[in-house]
């Protein structure tokens, strides 16, 4: 059917306050991580924008330094992963190639601005760790061909052209470790490359790592070089002499975030489930006893307090919040002391996307990322102890639109978000948050049954061991969160039980009843909105992201709660899924789905999937994909959109995304996918008049031959 021809629309109509919204996201400067000098004085951050990643130095003592607008190489490559050596004066970091090409451990000189190039890296470089004499380094690599992790999630690692044939074998794609001595500190003088050697371990692949110099590293090894052998990863330790691994623990479920103390004596890390949030363990190296530290719950990051080998500082999530605690550990088993030191409704975050912080080397201050609703990303300082402990201070300014709040910042600014709690149908207690923009028109055409009620956009998580938070502009389903509500929607983000920030036993309430309880939880959420006169009944739209999206097929196949759904990467049939994710064969394990290895299985895989879920009389569906998706391969999403098609109870429409992989990055295609999410809620949910006003505005900014692929169902 030909696209209608392109008509302006008002400024404030919903698809022209989504775009508005998707497309300041997408043109945000922010820091992602920030750095302290061990002298305390200053802080490197990565800043992520548009063009690119850059490191900047700031005062920790200063004022607040405006963010970079453009990345400070002249050939445009990227610079990141910022190290601080002892002088507090020199930093290691990363530099990528604009084009192919390996990247280059660097040193930076931050005083003159010296750059010396010490070694090409021959792969991706996922941690880069300086010993504490600084005259060391390792580097944690993925090499060329393995499967990415973050934010370029299922897409493979590549230093070059994709080869011709693509070539695919059991021991390939593994992440490393290298070893190498540093040259002097002063970048001035001139001195050798430095040799990378490779540390190995032979025959394992290493998932994260702690070092502090010597040969000692603790790190999370599996033989499995694909992501599905993170899901079977143990705690090892590992002798950079020899390569040689002696594992330590095998944990129930997965593990994140190791460390060392300063004396070399102990090691910790957090124990979880799948995108670990967990209870820390401590390990004795002398004997290798292992104990589980009790009373501290999800915990992304955790570091030795630098003079007591007794204490631990961690930080995690704490529901839609975040929590940092010094924990007591010296008393296990018997029970550890946790002293909560700074709990606030606000994301810190760090390169991990998940709670984290940098102390300088007396532990008296700290660094972070933070952001909150309607305070954008901000490196942050804050002393650890005194009368002003734990206070943040900014240490660069926010993203100059975003202080304005031009354009889609000013949407944005009128968005309010509230904690929420419920009770689910078993009597368990769920929370999440809730986004609406108090004083924006109801779109048009809804019935006003209730003075404050609005159409219903429910909005799911991946993991499911992730968790909304109380952030600037919730970025998770593409980014629809914030628009919706900003366009005149209320907007329910769940955190059911799978999630994290509620402790391990609420993340493991998934396992082996997934699709159970925590749809449960979310329809339970929206009954809840109605009762309350929030939401408009019968206007219910759910959309999902990865698992979140295998929660919304699932809610569209077996019930009528809502008027329309949006799938984006998502697993839809879990037996195909064990064979052909990276992460199958592991994820579908971790969470007792069923095993591909046995009949019964076999039979429990297909009997969880959407695919062959019914109970419902036909959902409309929006399929939304990455074409190079291997987590969630392009094939579950063809899989869905034919059995809706063929069923035909309901309208479907596929959408394939080129290059993408399992999180959409190009902003092209994420203003794309929303403004089509955007239209559907509106046709199916709102009305036929809204939607045609919303399919003009799309077509009049779209580049009809941005999507090649496109696939639907009248």
């Amino acid at each position: 059917m030909p696209r209608p021809t392109p008509v302006p629309g008002p400024a404030g109509e919903p698809a022209a306050v989504v775009r508005r919204v998707r497309t300041a996201m997408s043109d945000l400067t922010a820091p992602t991580d920030s750095r302290i000098s061990p002298d305390g004085r200053r802080v490197a951050v990565t800043v992520l924008g548009p063009r690119g990643a850059d490191v900047l130095i700031a005062p920790a003592d200063g004022p607040a330094l405006p963010l970079p607008t453009a990345p400070s190489d002249p050939d445009g490559g990227s610079r990141h992963t910022p190290r601080w050596l002892p002088d507090s004066r020199t930093v290691l970091l990363v530099t990528e190639p604009a084009g192919p090409g390996r990247p280059v451990l660097t040193a930076w000189d931050t005083r003159t601005g010296a750059r010396r190039e010490l070694a090409a890296v021959p792969g991706a470089v996922e941690d880069l760790t300086v010993s504490d004499d600084g005259t060391e380094v390792l580097l944690l690599i993925a090499d060329d061909g393995a499967e990415r992790d973050g934010m370029n999630l299922g897409l493979p690692v590549r230093l070059g052209p994709d080869p011709t044939p693509v070539s695919y074998r059991p021991d390939a794609g593994r992440r490393r470790l290298l070893h190498g001595l540093l040259p002097s500190a002063d970048a001035s003088s001139p001195s050798a490359p430095v040799v990378l050697r490779d540390a190995g371990p032979a025959g394992l692949t290493v998932w994260n790592a702690a070092w502090r110099g010597g040969r000692t590293v603790v790190a999370t090894v599996s033989e499995d070089p694909l992501p599905a052998g993170y899901y079977h990863a143990r705690l090892a330790r590992i002798d950079l002499a020899d390569g040689r691994a002696v594992t330590l623990h095998e944990p129930r479920g997965q593990l994140a975030a190791p460390a060392l103390s300063a004396d070399g004596r102990r090691a910790a890390a957090a124990e979880g489930i799948s995108i670990v949030a967990g209870r820390p363990l401590l390990v004795d190296l002398a004997d290798d006893t292992v104990t589980t530290v009790a009373g501290a719950e999800d915990v992304t990051w955790l570091q030795f307090h630098p003079h007591d080998p007794d204490r631990l500082l961690t930080a995690g999530p704490s529901g839609t919040g975040t929590r940092v605690a010094d924990v007591r550990a010296g008393t296990v088993p018997s029970g550890a002391g946790v002293t909560v030191l700074r709990e606030e409704q606000a994301v810190l975050t760090g390169a991990g996307a998940q709670p984290a912080l940098s102390l300088s080397g007396d532990g008296l201050t700290a660094a972070t990322v933070r952001e909150a609703p309607g305070i954008p990303p901000q490196a942050v300082v804050a002393p650890t102890s005194g009368p002003d402990a734990w206070t943040w201070r900014p240490v660069t300014a926010p993203d100059p639109a975003a202080a304005r709040r031009d354009g889609g910042h000013g949407d944005l600014a009128r968005v309010r978000t509230r904690q929420i709690a419920w009770t689910a149908s078993d009597g368990a207690p769920v929370h999440g948050l809730l986004l609406d923009a108090p004083g924006t028109p109801v779109p048009a055409g809804m019935p006003r049954t209730a003075p404050r009620a609005r159409p219903l956009a429910v909005a799911l998580h991946g993991g499911p061991s992730w968790q909304w938070s109380a952030g600037y502009a919730p970025a998770d389903v593409l980014g629809l969160a914030p628009a919706l509500a900003a366009a005149g929607w209320l907007v329910l983000l769940p955190n059911p039980r799978g999630s994290s920030g509620y402790g391990l036993d609420h993340a493991r309430a998934a396992v082996g009843a997934v699709g159970d309880g925590d749809l449960d939880d979310v329809l339970s959420g929206v009954a809840h909105l109605v009762a309350e006169g929030e939401a408009l009944p019968g206007r219910f739209a759910v959309l999902g992201h990865s698992y979140g999206g295998f929660l919304a097929a699932l809610a569209a196949a077996r019930t009528d709660v809502f008027r329309a759904a949006v799938v984006v990467s998502a697993p839809t049939d879990w037996l195909s899924f064990a064979h052909t994710s990276v992460i199958g064969g592991g994820y579908e394990q971790t969470y007792a789905i069923g095993d591909a290895r046995t009949p019964e299985g076999r039979t429990a895989l297909i009997g969880r999937s959407p695919l062959f879920a019914d109970g419902g009389s036909g959902t409309p569906t929006l399929v939304l994909h990455g074409e190079h998706d291997r987590v969630t391969p392009l094939g579950q999403a063809h899989e869905l959109y034919r059995a809706l098609a063929r069923r035909g109870t309901a309208p479907v429409e596929l959408h394939v995304y080129p290059a993408e992989g399992h999180e959409f990055t190009g902003p092209a295609h994420l203003l794309d996918a929303a403004a089509r999410a955007e239209e559907w809620l509106t046709r199916h949910v709102v009305g036929e008049a809204q939607a045609c006003a919303a399919h003009h505005t799309r077509a009049r900014d779209a580049d009809p031959g941005l999507v090649p692929g496109t696939k639907g169902a009248p």
